[in-house]
């Protein structure tokens, strides 16, 4: 299945741009700021979060694992909120979450072909061009 990863290429094309996941690590979606602007000092509107070091960054590549699937990835995401502290004890409404967002990020991963490196600005994805 095509999932998206943490990736340094093209981190540097927006001055504020950054990069604290491990690059090829999963990302998901974090918490973002009410109110944040997109380029707003926080990044929380333009960040995914590594599902392994819960740690955002800014720039993410279309990658296919043959071997994951849906479910294993939504694992993935629940560990990530258990060790995180926001699923403590296993909540079953937790485990719903996470099912969401692996959904979603299937869907998402989706409509880009395997390479691309894409950016998120607000609520929308897009590839990002070469400088």
């Amino acid at each position: 299945m095509k999932v998206l990863v943490a990736t340094s290429e093209t981190r540097g094309h927006r001055k504020n741009d950054f990069g604290h996941a491990t690059d090829g690590e999963i990302v998901t979606f974090g918490s973002e700021c009410d109110g944040e602007a997109i380029d707003g000092t926080c990044g929380c509107r333009r960040a995914m979060v590594g599902v392994v070091s819960r740690k955002a960054t800014t720039t993410f590549k279309v990658v296919e694992m043959p071997d994951l699937t849906l479910e294993a990835l939504a694992d993935k995401i629940h560990d990530s909120l258990k060790a995180g502290g926001w699923s403590a004890n296993d909540e079953p409404g937790r485990r719903s979450w996470a099912a969401d967002d692996a959904r979603e990020l299937a869907r998402l991963a989706g409509f880009f072909t395997v390479g691309a490196v894409i950016e998120k600005r607000g609520k929308k994805f897009q590839v990002r061009t070469k400088k």
